[in-house]
């Protein structure tokens, strides 16, 4: 970047070469980059073309560079001294420079939150590494299991759901329950085969196994899984399943 302030510079000034401005003159109508740094350099030029002018904005910009200098850097970090228009024009474009970076990396930071992959990770943690104990009528080994999930033992509440699950295959609670202990660990296929079968289950008054089947698509997230997630969320909205709700927001701040 401080090569090209020499070169516009040396432009402004007329110090280059005629060749070399033709040179200059040809990229410049190319290069939006250099194109963009051009202008920006000609406006704050233009602007300190009166020196004394800007003198107090001069020494307040020095002092808010020390301040931050103080705070952000180490103490033998120097403050770039500005004697000089030129120096000055070349801090405020560093300093302008410095200000597209941290927009940019905030808005990356904004933008990788509201991610699909990043939403789906956050409703994992917040929502569904704990199960609720308070079911009334629950067997006495379910609530076991549940227990060992709540634990973080995911191997021991894996064994009770899968066990329970074979004695009793009409228990949707259980079905869920292990399909979400596979989510946990990791195991992605198992648990949308698991979730697979419980949106099978069409007679169900509350069914939220498209939802947990979308989820754990964008968990796993291999090459197709987001455009499949997509499309059994939008699914999922369209046909006002368990989960639609959640669904229609994260469809929303779909990139």
């Amino acid at each position: 970047m401080n090569n090209r302030i020499e070169l516009i510079e040396n432009y402004l000034s007329g110090n280059l070469p005629p060749e070399e401005s033709i040179h200059f003159e040809k990229e410049l109508s190319t290069d939006a980059e250099l194109n963009t740094l051009f202008n920006m350099y000609r406006t704050i030029e233009n602007d300190m073309a009166n020196a004394e002018k800007y003198k107090d904005q001069e020494q307040a910009l020095k002092h808010t560079l020390q301040n931050l200098n103080n705070k952000y850097f180490k103490a033998e970090a120097p403050v770039v001294q500005m004697h000089k228009k030129n120096n000055f024009v070349r801090m405020a474009m560093a300093a302008a420079a410095g200000l597209v970076l941290i927009l940019a990396a905030y808005f990356a930071f904004f933008q990788s939150s509201n991610n699909p992959v990043q939403l789906a990770d956050r409703y994992v943690k917040e929502e569904l590494t704990h199960l609720s104990l308070t079911m009334d009528g629950v067997q006495d080994s379910l609530q076991m299991g549940m227990a060992a999930y709540n634990d973080k033992d995911y191997q021991k509440a894996l064994q009770i759901f899968d066990g329970l699950y074979k004695n009793h295959p009409e228990d949707n609670y259980v079905l869920k329950y292990k399909g979400l202990a596979y989510l946990l660990t990791k195991n992605y296929d198992k648990a949308l085969s698991s979730f697979d079968e419980l949106a099978a289950k069409k007679h169900l008054f509350s069914n939220d196994g498209l939802f947990l089947k979308a989820l754990t698509l964008l968990q796993r997230n291999q090459d197709g899984d987001k455009d499949a997630a997509k499309q059994i969320l939008e699914q999922v909205v369209n046909e006002k399943t368990e989960g639609n709700a959640k669904a229609e927001e994260w469809l929303k701040k779909w990139k």
